[in-house]
């Protein structure tokens, strides 16, 4: 029950406590601990900036439509899809598998062909299964840290408010990688209440059951 408690606790927080930081190492210990988020292949096609520094953090504040809660929590993750990621990762997967056991000498290349074309990505054409595999995995990722970072007693705020262009200008973001959410985290602000959880569709009201 401990689980299910940490999943129904968390809530999209839009007030923080500005005078309390996280240390950066456990920072680093929930997004590692994020990182072990299913996807396609194990190809992990996420990547992520954290805005850390107060200075980057009112950068990032003005490009998010100037949310309070971007400047008051402790940093802020920009979660990024990469539809590349099938052939820029497939080495590290094939090798990984082969090491463990999951597969041998032998077939080796035939599973590295198959992890690239399940993306289908050519000669830099992007098709569109590429990008969705992409996002959608980077989305489980971004819902991994939301739980993780619940787990650690911290709260978060996932965003799609900001100007994309701006913000792909601020992080040096290439053109062809998608920038999936912002994602707020740190101590919630004591003073401040949260009201109850808002309205949500129950299993009969959007399950189609076979």
């Amino acid at each position: 029950m401990e689980c299910i408690d940490t999943i129904l606790g968390r809530r999209a927080v839009n007030f923080f406590d500005s005078n309390k930081d996280i240390d950066l190492e456990v920072l680093k210990d929930i997004i590692n601990k994020a990182a072990t988020a299913p996807s396609s292949y194990n190809i992990q096609p996420w990547e992520a900036v954290l805005v850390y520094t107060k200075e980057n953090k009112q950068i990032l504040k003005e490009i998010c439509n100037n949310q309070p809660k971007v400047e008051q929590a402790s940093a802020d993750l920009i979660v990024i899809a990469n539809p590349k990621a099938a052939i820029e990762h497939a080495d590290d997967i094939v090798n990984s598998w082969l090491e463990l056991g999951y597969i041998t000498e032998g077939n080796k290349e035939a599973v590295k062909s198959a992890i690239v074309d399940s993306y289908g990505v050519k000669d830099n054409v992007i098709p569109e299964k590429a990008k969705l595999k992409a996002v959608r995995d980077s989305s489980l990722f971004a819902m991994n840290f939301m739980i993780t970072a619940r787990c650690f007693g911290f709260e978060t705020h996932p965003m799609e408010g900001f100007d994309d262009k701006k913000l792909r200008d601020f992080i040096k973001l290439p053109d062809y990688k998608i920038i999936t959410m912002v994602i707020a985290i740190g101590y919630k602000d004591q003073s401040k209440k949260l009201l109850p959880r808002a309205f949500r569709y129950s299993f009969e009201d959007f399950v189609k059951l076979l």
